[in-house]
């Protein structure tokens, strides 16, 4: 079986107002008890040869250079896919889960492209209209709210996986509107190499190991936040509830979990079981603990 040789890649810092420091994935791993049948992938697709789309624009609400603008900026990782059909399956899942369905058939730099257009002409369209009667009412720009003033980033990536087995692939945004806080989210992704097929939390995780899972989940989720808050004494789900966890919904297996090289990580982004100031959530089990859960191929 072939090995994949490592590509390092460092995500551009991107030019846009407030944004966090974007966190790299890892590479996906699997244990013995999770093994995908095949590996052609490896001998016709050399996994080195990513390829990488980036845009960085600003977008004025108007021709005067003194007008507000929208900050856009993409950092756009997909693979190479030419001349392999797997890949490209891979690119339109990626592009139909990070861009959406409007944009899951085309090539990754047109759907880039496309992207951007629409992102960019709804800005102008929908927030330049209420742009201008605010200076038709003769409204002063120092006065203007700032919310006018926009940003939008992007930035995916794309990781080999253990064995050359299973791929993952994880986005950042960062959206700010003039809210009382931009929002920021993730999203991951696993595929299956030899067919590109994207795998769901179904597939990996065995019905009957659901309740399991969820209770090492919680199990991590009380010992990351006595860790986190010594102070506050977290034992139980009741001190997490008492903390602001969980106190609208239960522990749940995220859709967002990355099958990585020691450990399966599940994502919680803000407000799935935390308010938004307890930021995004991820908890890791190791293989040794997990790996009965999942389902054998």
């Amino acid at each position: 079986m072939g090995y994949f040789r490592k590509k390092s890649y460092i995500c551009r810092v991107l030019n846009i107002k407030t944004m966090n420091q974007l966190t790299r994935m890892v590479g996906v791993a699997l244990p013995m008890t999770f093994v995908l049948c095949g590996c052609q992938w490896v001998s016709s697709y050399d996994y080195s040869l990513y390829h990488h789309i980036f845009i960085e624009e600003e977008a004025r609400l108007t021709d005067d250079a003194s007008s507000p603008y929208l900050d856009f900026a993409i950092d756009y990782t997909c693979l190479n896919e030419e001349g392999d059909s797997i890949a490209q399956m891979v690119n339109r899942a990626i592009q139909r889960e990070f861009l959406g369905t409007d944009y899951a058939d085309l090539v990754p730099q047109a759907a880039v492209d496309s992207f951007k257009n629409v992102y960019l002409r709804n800005y102008r369209t929908e927030v330049g209209e209420l742009y201008q009667a605010d200076l038709d009412k003769s409204a002063s720009r120092e006065t203007m709210p700032e919310w006018y003033g926009q940003t939008y980033s992007l930035v995916t990536f794309v990781e080999e996986g253990h064995a050359a087995m299973v791929m993952n692939a994880s986005a950042n945004y960062f959206v700010d509107m003039g809210g009382a806080h931009p929002n920021q989210w993730s999203q991951w992704l696993n595929f299956d190499t030899n067919t590109g097929k994207l795998l769901t939390k179904e597939e990996v995780f065995k019905a009957e190991a659901v309740k399991d899972i969820e209770q090492m989940l919680l199990g991590k989720l009380i010992a990351m936040q006595a860790e986190l808050n010594p102070e506050e004494q977290v034992q139980t789900l009741e001190d997490l509830q008492r903390i602001g966890f969980l106190q609208l919904t239960s522990i749940y297996i995220p859709e967002n979990f990355l099958l990585a090289k020691e450990k399966v990580m599940f994502l919680f982004n803000r407000y799935d079981i935390a308010p938004y100031s307890a930021g995004e959530i991820v908890l890791e089990v190791p293989y040794e603990e997990i790996g009965h859960c999942l389902i054998e191929k």
